[in-house]
């Protein structure tokens, strides 16, 4: 799932239509380090991606000679030691100089499926040129090798516009959602191990009217996937992978008590939970809604049908309040049945400080795990993840411009930086 900054970004609202092509055309690109690289330039992450087994990479920004620039690392201990992963020149380079002084600018992730195949992707300004509304290609960069190699994939080919909003993997296949207009998006799948990607059919998954960034989601377990679509005004778009291999409509759990987006968390095949802002951003629940779900409270929603039904089970209360968790796409996280986690803001003095709240009973009580330390900025926690029931990690942004990654080992008790 994309680890998205709280900050806004430069917004995209363009409404020019390409054609749509299903042939890739993708080049290996040489990947020679870059002298500026290989400095002592101050980097911090933004996206990081981990597999059960220790393995990880983080992509991070810095500043460079002539903008922001990207650099990814790799660990093969939890987070313990880190080396360079070289990048070609084509992808190093991010913002253009006007903006560079803006860090969270930085509009690329990573995700890797396995030790081998792997995905940068986001948005780029191409030949850094002016800010404009049309300056923003989409972009996947893939390796097939653990990242001795990258390819460029052509996403203009395949009618993908502006930014690649997430990617996911699942049973050798990965996909990925992109603008295909300005109000539109559509879902992409390839092979884990090829380039080979083609636009899938899907329900109309249609952009926000306003509001922040629009945020993709991608969930899978077992033969079942979701995906949703939206932004701080709610989710604007559903759709789960029946068992005919087609994407069909969906209901997201959120709909019915206020459309909060909210992205679950697949326990199994068949059970989800995911926790709703009742009343949503606009403060609305549709009528017959059960009188105990308070507006602005929220609320753990279970399901047991493969999220054809989800129902209100515990009401979450951290720090004396239901109200108020931080609306992050990567929450709730859950590393194991029972456990989940959220975040939430909390005034200590004149500073405000954000926690990690994690229930060990499904919902009944929450225990604050990890806090931001006190500073005048005010850290925030901004992406959560969990590969295993085990391994959890998560970027924290301590300034305007800079970033660190904390790591658990032992299913999010508690938490420790990563010197990266």
């Amino acid at each position: 799932m994309r680890a998205s900054l709280k900050f806004e970004h430069v917004a995209v609202a363009v409404s020019i239509v390409l054609g749509l092509s299903l042939a890739t055309v993708f080049a290996m690109v040489a990947t020679s380090p870059d002298a500026a690289s290989t400095t002592n330039a101050t980097t911090s992450p933004v996206s990081a991606s981990f597999l059960p087994s220790g393995e990880g990479w983080i992509l991070s920004g810095y500043h460079c000679s002539t903008s922001v620039c990207i650099a990814v690392k790799r660990t093969m201990n939890d987070g313990r030691s880190w080396t360079s992963v070289p990048l070609p020149s084509g992808l190093r380079t991010v913002a253009n100089p006007t903006v560079a002084s803006y860090f969270p600018l930085v509009q690329q992730n990573i995700y890797f499926a396995d030790a081998k195949n792997g995905w940068i992707y986001g948005s780029a300004q191409p030949g850094h040129v002016a800010e404009t509304n049309d300056s923003y290609d989409a972009e996947i960069w893939s390796t097939h090798d653990g990242g001795a190699t990258w390819s460029a994939v052509d996403t203009k080919s395949l009618g993908m516009r502006f930014d690649v909003l997430t990617v996911a993997a699942s049973r050798g296949l990965v996909y990925a959602i992109s603008w295909r207009t300005g109000q539109t998006f559509g879902l992409w799948r390839s092979s884990v191990a090829t380039d080979s990607w083609q636009r899938l059919s899907t329900p109309a998954l249609y952009s926000a009217a306003g509001g922040s960034n629009m945020e993709g989601a991608l969930i899978f377990k077992g033969a079942n996937g979701w995906l949703m679509l939206g932004n701080d005004r709610g989710a604007t778009a559903s759709a789960r992978l029946a068992r005919s291999g087609r994407w069909v409509k969906w209901t997201a759990p959120c709909d019915s008590v206020g459309g909060s987006f909210s992205a679950p968390v697949a326990y199994s095949a068949t059970t989800l939970v995911d926790v709703c802002t009742i009343g949503g951003f606009g403060a609305d629940v549709a009528p017959g809604t059960p009188h105990y779900l308070k507006l602005q409270s929220n609320w753990v929603f279970t399901s047991h049908d493969a999220g054809l039904t989800f129902d209100p089970t515990h009401r979450v209360v951290a720090d004396g309040s239901s109200e108020y968790l931080d609306q992050l796409p990567s929450l709730p996280a859950s590393p194991a049945a029972g456990k989940i986690f959220v975040a939430k803001s909390v005034a200590h003095g004149l500073s405000t400080i954000d926690h990690l709240y994690l229930t060990r009973n499904g919902g009944k009580t929450w225990t604050s795990v990890y806090a931001t330390p006190p500073t005048p900025f005010s850290p925030v926690i901004q992406f959560v993840s969990f590969t295993s029931s085990r391994l959890g990690y998560a970027i924290v942004q301590r300034t305007a411009t800079t970033s660190t990654l904390i790591i658990s080992t032992n299913g999010g008790l508690t938490w420790h930086a990563s010197a990266t």
